[in-house]
């Protein structure tokens, strides 16, 4: 590649870095580099770094590599000028570091934020790690018996593969059907964990459902909650094979990283059970977490720090087990628990983020590459409206998606924003070829300049937010970006689809669908795909392709649940003016959408 071009490539990311993220670059070579267009949010990792040093020579020490969560830089710091000027010679605008053919472009930076994050909270309350519950020869004892090949017949899903005992745990409703009990019991051999709890004082007596993960370096699974109804008040979980890192978020913002060590058995009871969801990560390395007396303070209390140095993650298989139970829940938890409770006409701030996470944003995140084979071409009003967008106009398109709606236009600049990291790396595929830019960005707190954009667009995406609120905060979003006079496109998702392509003639005579999930006491229907919408607010199956196959699976764990608001006629028009920014100037309805056209006042 050109070296003026690679230059003015790499100036160009650092303006931007400066600009939006308070990245200062230097033309002064250093030991720190800043990766402008490679993190975790691209799928770069430590592994990647390791295979950059290994090809460059055996003799250079493996710099310190910090990727902040969701941001599409990361920063290496190395240990001499040397081995920073001859990295950064041998890589700048040089290397394909994507299966796009993107070159790596960086900077030297004078300093890297510091990413030791210091945890003052203590663990979730019920939840109880005994290290060391088996031995070493008992946990060869475990691989061996749950350890399966790759080719051998289990579930596959986007992050790991399971096997289930007793029931099989349904992950699209997160439950289990007690009246479809499988022939694989829980083996005789995990016995001996219950009598050791109880010789602990922890007796349980035996559980009747037990689901075997398999994790390989770089899978994690989403965040989640057990859900209450269909278990009892105790989980247990053993880990074989590899330490992890499991993250513990609790509704109120509060997050907590918990060391689960191999070899160790988790118990979840009370608040751990049933008021917090955990996740793991899906990265090769986890970070070390260190212990340290609280400083300046006069107590005795720990606190945990989230270091910069990281241990490299093995294969790792985890053994849950649960106790079936029938009827409502009876829990003090009522946040995230799907009891049945009074439906709202307006759900809180809270409850409406959380639902959006659960049912919105992580499904997003695993279904983003088949959700983008999808999508191939704009509406055709969508082309319409772009054509007419005059030369020399900044052009954003909030919720983005795969960036199917950018142009061929190189008068004018264009920025496609979308919170789904799966979906910004789809995005960016698109976006390199059509001259045009793409971020990733959530659309609630978008850190966008006021009247940055001459035009917005913002297709199918406001019926993702579950409360009114929440949706005259994305339209207000929109306007607050525009420039006085800048214009928007706007559409969702009708419920009336009698005249769109939408509806399956053999599905016509379907009755309502009376299958519902409860989320944090918010009962929501689950429509059956191809029929008439019955309901405003409602769950929408994704289903995903069989490995392989260019068939949708029918199994359970592959069904996913989208969250989805779906308007009545006039309803968008409405939410636009009550905005008190917009001036609608036309309305219509395209294949199952209601579409408005606005201008900012």
């Amino acid at each position: 590649m050109d070296h003026k071009k690679i230059d003015r490539k790499r100036k160009r990311f650092a303006a931007r870095l400066k600009s939006s993220k308070q990245i200062t670059c230097t033309d002064v070579p250093g030991v720190n580099v800043v990766l402008c267009n490679a993190g975790q949010a691209t799928g770069f990792d430590k592994t990647a770094v390791m295979g950059l040093i290994k090809n460059l020579s055996t003799d250079i020490p493996i710099p310190k590599f910090i990727a902040e969560k969701g941001e599409s830089y990361s920063f290496l710091i190395f240990n001499n000028l040397n081995d920073a000027q001859l990295f950064f010679e041998t890589y700048n605008g040089q290397l394909d570091f994507d299966a796009s053919g993107t070159p790596l472009y960086m900077n030297f930076v004078e300093s890297v934020p510091n990413n030791e994050i210091i945890c003052y909270h203590d663990d979730p309350k019920g939840l109880t790690i005994l290290e060391d519950f088996i031995t070493l020869e008992e946990e060869q004892i475990f691989l061996q018996l749950f350890d399966w090949p790759d080719d051998e017949d289990s579930i596959n899903l986007k992050n790991r593969q399971v096997k289930h005992y007793g029931y099989e745990f349904r992950y699209g409703s997160n439950d289990v059907d007690l009246s479809s009990p499988l022939d694989e019991r829980i083996p005789k051999e995990c016995d001996a964990l219950f009598s050791r709890l109880k010789e602990r004082g922890f007796d349980f007596g035996e559980p009747d459902q037990l689901t075997v993960n398999k994790y390989k370096p770089g899978q994690g699974i989403p965040a989640h909650v057990d859900r209450h109804s269909p278990f009892g008040d105790t989980i247990l979980s053993l880990s074989l094979g590899s330490d992890v890192v499991m993250d513990w978020r609790h509704h109120s913002g509060i997050s907590v990283p918990v060391l689960v060590k191999r070899r160790s058995m988790l118990i979840m009871q009370a608040e751990a059970r049933y008021d917090w969801q955990h996740s793991i990560q899906p990265r090769t390395h986890d970070p070390i977490i260190e212990t340290r007396k609280l400083q300046n303070v006069n107590t005795e209390s720990d606190i945990k720090v989230i270091t910069d140095d990281t241990l490299a993650r093995e294969t790792r298989i985890s053994l849950t087990f649960r106790w079936t139970r029938t009827g409502p829940c009876e829990c003090a938890f009522t946040k995230l628990c799907d009891r049945e409770n009074e439906q709202p006409n307006e759900i809180d701030n809270e409850l409406a983020a959380n639902l959006e996470e659960l049912h919105v944003h992580q499904v997003y995140e695993q279904i983003a590459g088949h959700f983008s084979t999808t999508r191939h071409k704009p509406w055709p009003r969508v082309v319409q409206f772009m054509q007419n967008v005059l030369s020399g106009a900044v052009v954003v398109d909030l919720g983005a998606g795969n960036g199917k709606n950018v142009l061929i236009r190189n008068d004018i600049m264009q920025i496609a924003c979308e919170r789904s990291s799966g979906l910004v790396s789809e995005c960016k595929l698109v976006a390199c070829n059509m001259s045009a830019d793409s971020v990733r960005l959530d659309m609630l707190q978008a850190p966008l300049r006021d009247g940055c954009a001459d035009v917005a667009l913002c297709i199918a995406v406001i019926h993702h937010f579950s409360s009114h609120a929440r949706r005259l905060q994305a339209i207000s979003t929109i306007a607050r970006i525009l420039r006085s006079g800048g214009l928007a496109l706007i559409t969702v998702w009708a419920k009336d689809q009698s005249k769109s392509n939408y509806l399956c003639k053999t599905k016509q005579n379907v009755g309502p669908n009376e299958n519902h999930l409860t989320v944090g006491g918010l009962s929501l229907p689950v429509h059956e795909n191809r029929t008439q919408f019955q309901h405003n607010d409602l769950l929408v199956p994704w289903k995903l392709r069989k490995v392989n196959e260019n068939k949708l699976s029918d199994n359970p764990e592959d069904t996913l649940l989208r969250y989805y608001h779906v308007f009545e006629e006039g309803e968008l028009e409405n939410l636009c003016r009550e905005s008190c920014e917009f001036d609608v100037q036309s309305s219509y309805y395209e294949e199952g959408n209601w579409c408005v056209m606005c201008k900012k006042i």
